[in-house]
Order: C-alpha cells, then structure tokens, then sequence
C-alpha cells in the first residue's frame, strides 16, 4: 500500500556555503571540494558529517526572511532583504522490508539554484524556485544504515521582480509504494456533465511496473462522495511489461451529480486501487469537483452554465511573520479573507503556486488563473510549464492556464508568436478541457495590429492596465475583434497605506504635515514620501478602484478583472526604495489587514450592506482644519454628521467615491446609511483616549497537534471605553506556554525592518498579528501580550490530538550510538 509521510521536521540548517565537502570522500586529500569526482563523494550528504552547530529548524523555512537582515545595498525589488547561499541536511532511516518497494522524496518547491545530494549521491539539480520535483531514491539510499540528505541552495539571484525569500520553502513528503504503483500526478480526472445531474467521467491513469516480469493486475476506480460513500465503481483486468509505463481510460456514468461551485464547493475522491491476487498494491487518491466552465466573446464568463463576472486579484504567496514559507493553514486563511472581500477570482501572479493553495481554493470556492513562470520553449520551461499541467490539472478551482506575463521582449513579434503557439499546443496535448491565455501588457492595443497581421489571436485575451485609463479601447479591441474573449488579467495597481492620511514624523521632525486626499498624486506622492489610505495613488499605467472595476462591469464582454494585488508584499516598493520594504498596492497589507479600499470591493463584490467610514478622528492639534471624510458603501446614499450635526447626503454609486471636506473638532463622525428612505447601517468614528487595552482575536481556538497547523492572532489597541485607537504605535511584546510556539510576527509597516521572528513587535496604526503554530503533543497554549502603558492581556488555545498525519522523525540519539558500536536497537525515526 501507499504510504506518505512529510518530510517537514527536524532538519539541520547552515547559513552560508561549504568549501570543504571531503568528510569521508575518496580523493579528499585531492580537493576540498570532491563532490563531483567520483559517485557518492558529497561528503555533507553522509553520516557522520559534523552538523552539531548547524541550526535545528523545521519546513517550510524561508531563510531570507528569518535572518532579517536589511540592507539599502540590497536588491530593493526583493524587499531590501539580504540574500544567499545556505545548506539542510536531514538524517531518516527506512526499515528493511521497504527494499522491496519504490521510496520518492517530493518537493513542492525550493528557492532557487539547488542541488540535492543523497548518501553522497547527486539526485538532481533545479534552477527553477517554482517546480514541484520528485526523486526516486531506491538506488542510492539504505536499509541497513542512516540515510542522509543535504541540499545546497543559491538564493543569490532572482527569477521575478518581487520578493521571493529562499530556502525549502514549501512542504517535503517521502512517498513509499509497491513497485506496481500510480505515477505522481497520474491521473487525469475528465467530465462531461450532462443534462439532469448526469455526468460522465473519463479517467486517464499512468501506471508503473518496476518488477522484472509482466504483471496482471486489477484495476479499481472508484468515485467517493464528502461522506466517504462509493457511489460508482469500474474494475478491468490489465497487464503491463517489466519496466514500462502504462495509461489506462475508464470511463464512469454518475446518474447523479453534486457540482463544484463557488458558493458549494462540493469534491469527489477519485481511489484508483491496483489489486493483484486480492491484494492491494497501491491506493492513489484524487480529490475532484465537477463543473462546467465557458467562456463567451459577448457575455464573459460562465460557471455551471451561470453568468458571472470575475472578481479577481493578483497574488505573491508572501506574509507577514513568514515571508514566502506559507504554511498551508495560512493559506486557507488568506483565501477566507479575499472570499469576505467578495473575491472569487485569484491569479497566481507570476509562477507556479504551491499546491497547498490550490487545495485551499479547492476547498473554500475560488477560481484560478495558474501561471507558468516564463513564457518560452527551451526544455527548461517547456518541463516547467508540463509540470504545473499535470499536477495542478484536477482541480475544480483552476479555470484558465497562463502561458506569460508582460513578455515585452517577444510579444507581437515572430518568435513571440511562434513560441506561444507550441505552448498552446503543448497545454492542449496535456489539458484539452481548459483554455489558456497570456496577460499583455500595456500596449496591448497596439500589438493587436501585429497580431491581425499574423492571423493570430490569444484564446482568452489577457489584457494588464490601460494606458492613460482610457477604457474605451475595451470597447475598440471588442468591435475589432469580435470573436475575441477578453479578460482584464492585472488592473487598477492603486497605491495605499494602512490608517496612513498624513506624512509619517521623522527621527528629526516629529511634526505631522496633513495632506489633503486630492494632493496625492504619484508625482507628489514620490517627493513627499506618502502614500496615503485614500487609495488615489497610482503609478502611470494604474487607475483608481472606481474607474477600474466600473470599466468592467458596465461592459458584458469583458469576461472579468484581476486587481493588482489581493495583499502586500515585499519588494516592489514603487514610488520608493530605501527605507520601504514592502509594497503599497495591497487590498490589504502583509498582515491581511483591510485597508479602506477593501470596502469598496466588499460594498460592489458582495450583497453585504456595507458602510465604511474614514479616516480615523484623532487629529489633535489640526482643529478646523479641513479634513477629506470618505466611505465606501453600496447604500443608495449615505448622510454624514459630525457630533449630531447634519454635514449633507452623498448618493453612492460605483464610479464615485463619497467625500465630504469637515473642518476638525474633536468628538464623534457618524455616518447613516440609506436604502430608499429607511436607514440599514450606521457607523462611528469617534476621537478616542490614549490606548491603554489590548484587544485579541483568533481566527480559531483549536489546533491540529500535529507541527503544521496554524492559528492567526490579531491585536488592536484599545481604549479604556473600548475603541479601536488607530493613531496607536506603541511597542508590545509576546510570550507563549504550552504546546505551542510563535513562528512569526508583524504589522504590515511597509517601512518596518523589524525582524520577523522577534517576540516583540510595534504596533502599526493601532494593530499587529502573531502566528503561532501547534506542537506534536495536545493541551493547552497561552499567548501573553504585553507592553508599557497597557494591561497584560492573554488568549489561550488548545493543541487537539490527530490521528491523520505521519511524518518523518530525525535519528534519535539511541540510534545514532548503536550505528557507532554496532547495534540495532529500534528507536524513534523509523517509518
């Protein structure tokens, strides 16, 4: 039977490059470096080798991000954050009777340029942060002695323009199997849903013999519904030559089908069980949704045969407190917050994503974009882009395949052309049931001359930005192209801080200048060195939130939008550099904080009454100035009082931002909502007191005791009544008992260059966030919050035991003697 286990656990981590790999190698008093003289010479990866001081660290692990260290000499597109060259090492046994299997390590990716040793033995070499790769190791690895495994990766170089961390930064599994076995990633799971809740589902399956005679075997393929029921089943007989590979089709007939849908995502099991003399050799699962996708030239996109207008954003898996090491429950969390949002869309800008996303949009019903990292056909990115296919083709979430982004260099030329038409070919030869498309650039109006010349056109017709927002050109490409369907793959790109409305004091001038909402310009912003939370800040080729989602949705051929981007991250710190870290064109920050705009998608992405008022009231020393008072909302309109003062009704669409101009006093904004002439909603601003209290959520009490579940803390500071003090940016510090640790902590300051890892952190507009993760072992965990001026606040969780998760232990002590003295003793890390 299959058996997976993580390789998360218990690795040994060194911060820098090894010169001297001869521990125990031949031809060690030859080189200092012997590792590629003869086979098995990589001394790091053998037992014995001296790794006590080398750091215990867990995955995923996001190196760059945990060493913290800033740098203004530092790549800023890569968040000003020092990079480099660093080596793991892990040390596994494996019992004896798997020499009768075949044993495969598989990463879902590591960052970057790296080499994977075994037992001395090179495995492979990958260039590429993004690829999922696998290795069989039953060659090289033991079944009498410890195995060890060193990688070595450089970090130094970048593939993108954003901040990509290094390190092994998503999961690693070791996978046992019969030696007649499923291939990774091999099925494919294909329908046709037919009228009244029929389906018919085709199975393509790769199977593997690697005995050394023919085997007959059964093949089982079962579909299993979210209560664990078999509700079809085929078996046939097959045989497959020794040492060769063999796709099976079946087809099933479902007489009745639940489909995957945003609002229900509801998924299938795929078991495809290989039997031989009635016993099982092999059990691989495959969780699937069925439903429909279509896209139209004049009415856009189209889910299970319904109408609906993408709602999407952009995304880097990058996060506060853990850089690019995202853990997969954290993921979940950030889908949650988009679907909120009213999000439904996510674009996984600007490569392959880790699968632990994709399960979460699976899971939670979000539709994806799935990007290939570059858009060419050498064999490098050819094997990229099969390999993102065949792995990520079952899930219900991914919609369209993205062969490029903003290829400038290639794109309406010849070799442009001529290299997207093989990719096209190749994901038709690996996916014939889903589109593909490639986001264009600015000029992408331009190039569609070029384009007609060649008789050539996208499928999905990607189109980035609008230059000088002039969006009647949808309307021009549309009229030109009418068979064309077109969606807008990265938009709007506003620019906004969090809670910030005015210029942030220096270290030399701890005056504050306010700076009316309609003076933030991009050229203004730059001089001025703010960008505010009004979100009218954008570079060039950007737009507002308004013009931006109003351009799309009055218009029923385009298909949809992705906005640039669903959160902050690191790097790209336009319209700055140095001291900034982090960019600005979040929905929100690094933390997953809303920032103001976020309300203005909720109030036209959802049917939630939504009014949201801004900014804060606490602008002592700024009396009768004029302040700029926005809301967002999607009421008919919206009546603005300031200390039970009339100050007029705005009508609210979704082209204009509701702005009223209030001289300052202190005491309370008061914003009534209205649908007619029946007030729904009513929000406050008030000016507050000094922050004396500490306010604490999680987004849940219970976790997994298994190492890898997370639970997110947020704090705000309140006052003594109980509101929320957003000009509060006091330092607070953390502590934690029980069966739990801190992995991370931040405040989405865009300028922060607090470390990561510290348990300590400022508070950033009056909030920040603490991840904590479980331990192996069940109780209770208590997270303290602390800080000058403030009531000690705690929070406590629980770690409840699980019985779904196997992982690979290190060598214990015990084990480690008894190979140096010649014994045999079992202990723990045996799998």
């Amino acid at each position: 039977m299959r058996e997976i286990y993580s390789m998360n656990y218990d690795w040994k981590f060194y911060d820098g490059d090894i010169q001297d790999r001869s521990f125990d190698c031949t031809h060690g008093n030859v080189s200092k470096n012997p590792s590629w003289m003869k086979s098995g010479n990589n001394g790091v990866a053998k037992w014995g080798y001296p790794d006590l001081d080398w750091q215990d660290i867990d995955l995923p692990h996001d190196f760059v991000c945990e060493r913290g260290e800033f740098s203004e000499t530092a790549s800023a597109s890569q968040g000003s954050l020092v990079k480099g060259i660093v080596w793991y090492r892990k040390t596994f046994e494996l019992k004896k009777e798997d020499s009768e299997k075949c044993v495969t390590i598989e990463f879902d990716g590591i960052f970057r340029n790296y080499e994977v040793w075994l037992n001395g033995h090179l495995l492979g070499m990958e260039i590429s942060g993004y690829k999922s790769v696998s290795y069989n190791i039953d060659d090289v690895c033991s079944y009498e002695d410890v195995n060890v495994i060193a990688i070595r990766v450089d970090a130094t170089d970048c593939e993108g323009w954003w901040y990509e961390g290094g390190g092994i930064y998503r999961n690693v599994r070791l996978v046992k199997t019969s030696k007649l076995h499923v291939g990774q990633w091999g099925t494919f799971v294909k329908y046709t849903v037919l009228e009244e809740s029929k389906a018919e589902v085709v199975c393509d399956t790769t199977i593997y013999n690697e005995y050394d005679k023919v085997m007959v075997f059964d093949l089982v393929t079962q579909i299993i519904n979210q209560a664990g029921e078999v509700v079809e089943e085929i078996r046939n007989i097959n045989s497959i030559k020794p040492h060769s590979q063999l796709v099976v089709m079946n087809c099933i007939n479902m007489d009745k089908t639940i489909l995957w849908d945003i609002e229900d995502p509801y998924l299938y099991k795929l078991n495809t069980l290989i039997k031989k003399d009635n016993e099982i050799m092999d059990c691989y699962e495959t969780k699937f949704g069925i439903r429909t996708v279509h896209f139209d030239n004049e009415t856009g996109f189209y889910l299970n045969g319904k109408n609906i207008k993408l709602k999407g954003v952009c995304c880097h898996e990058d996060h506060a407190g853990v850089g690019v090491a995202v853990p997969d429950a954290l993921h979940e969390y950030r889908i949650k917050l988009l679907k909120e949002m009213g999000c439904n869309a996510y674009r996984t800008s600007h490569n392959p994503p880790t699968p632990a996303l994709l399960d979460a949009c699976d899971k939670l019903g979000m539709l994806v974009m799935d990007e290939t990292r570059v858009m060419d056909t050498s064999e490098e990115y050819v094997q990229q882009l099969k390999t993102l296919i065949k792995r990520d083709r079952n899930h219900p979430s991914v919609i369209l395949w993205s062969l490029g982004n903003e290829e400038m260099n290639i794109h309406g030329t010849d070799v442009g052309i001529r290299i997207y038409k093989r990719l096209i070919r190749i994901a038709k030869s690996l996916d014939p049931t889903r589109k593909t498309t490639y986001a264009m650039n600015c000029n992408w109006y331009d190039i569609s001359e070029f384009n007609e010349s060649h008789n050539f056109s996208v499928e999905v017709g990607g189109l980035n930005y609008n230059l000088m927002r002039n969006f009647n050109k949808y309307d021009t490409l549309h009229e030109k192209y009418p068979e064309m369907v077109l969606v807008g793959t990265e938009n709007a790109s506003t620019l906004s801080t969090r809670g910030l409305y005015c210029e942030e004091p220096s270290s030399n001038d701890a005056s504050i200048t306010f700076k009316s909402s309609h003076e933030c310009i991009f050229e203004k912003a730059q001089r001025n060195q703010i960008v505010s939370g009004y979100g009218e800040v954008y570079p060039p080729w950007g737009s507002t939130p308004m013009e931006t989602w109003t351009s799309v949705d009055t218009r029923d051929f385009m298909a949809g939008v992705f906005i640039w981007t669903g959160f902050d991250y690191r790097g790209e710190t336009i319209p700055y550099r140095w001291p900034f870290t982090v960019s600005h064109f979040g929905i929100m920050d690094l933390c997953g904080f809303p920032k103001d705009i976020y309300y203005y998608y909720k109030s036209w992405w959802t049917n939630e009454d939504t009014l949201h008022i801004f900014p804060h009231w606490n602008w002592e020393g700024k009396e009768k100035e004029l302040i700029d008072v926005c809301v967002f909302s999607n009421m008919d309109c919206v009546e603005l009082f300031l200390n039970d003062k009339s100050l007029g009704i705005k009508e609210i669409t979704k082209a204009v931002k509701a702005t009223w101009q209030v001289p300052y006093e202190a005491g309370t904004l008061k914003a009534v909502g209205y649908k007619g002439e029946e007030v729904i909603m009513v929000k406050e601003v008030k000016t507050t007191k000094k922050a004396s209290k500490i306010g604490i959520t999680s987004n849940k009490s219970e976790l997994l005791a298994n190492k890898n579940d997370v639970c997110i803390i947020n704090i705000e500071a309140l006052d003594e009544d109980g509101y929320f003090v957003q000009t509060s940016n006091e330092l607070l510090e953390f502590s934690i008992k029980g069966e739990g640790k801190i992995i991370g902590t931040g405040n989405g300051n865009p300028m922060s260059h607090e470390q990561d890892k510290l348990l300590q952190r400022k508070l950033y507009h009056g909030l920040c966030q603490v991840i904590v993760q479980s331990n192996f072992q069940t109780g209770d965990i208590i997270l303290t919050v602390e800080g000058k001026d403030f009531e000690q606040t705690q929070i406590q969780l629980k770690s409840i035991e699980t019985n779904e998760f196997k992982y690979v232990g290190k060598v214990s002590k015990d084990i480690a003697l008894a190979k140096i003295i010649g014994r045999r003793d079992a202990a723990d890390g045996l799998v």
